[in-house]
């Protein structure tokens, strides 16, 4: 009789523990999911570039997280004037914000005004300079 007992107390703790892996891993799955969908919905608001220059003014629209400004044929916002580097500036979309980096450029990356020598977060309205050309940011 106590034979049967005991099998019968065995395959009950085998139910108990596979039930309890069961839902581990259900919980995990579920969570991954949901983490992933949070994921692919942080999108980087979008930002706007205008030419600052008085003959031409020109907009640009960017909805990616990362734009490289130069002169280069392959910059995402290509400049033409000498006086910008070929990969002169990046603007890069992080923790929530918009980021301004100088890429090493000969004539300076100016942000208001002022040198920009580390990335440094960008706002609404802010204005850029690439050697002698003036950039306004919009965000949203």
């Amino acid at each position: 009789m106590s034979a049967i007992i005991f099998l019968v107390l065995r395959i009950l703790l085998a139910v108990v523990l596979y039930g309890f892996l069961g839902l581990a891993f259900y919980t995990l799955w579920r969570d991954m999911q949901q983490q992933g969908q949070l994921f692919a919905a942080r999108q980087p608001t979008p930002l706007v570039i205008t030419s600052l220059a008085d003959s031409l003014a020109l907009t640009w629209r960017f909805s990616k997280s990362e734009i490289i400004l130069g002169r280069e044929p392959a910059c995402d916002l290509q400049l033409d004037d000498q006086t910008v580097s070929l990969r002169h500036a990046r603007l890069s979309y992080r923790q929530n914000q918009w980021w301004l980096e100088d890429m090493a450029s000969t004539n300076g990356t100016y942000l208001n005004g002022e040198v920009v020598t580390a990335p440094v977060v960008i706002t609404q309205g802010d204005e850029l300079r690439l050697g002698q050309v003036g950039l306004k940011i919009s965000i949203g």
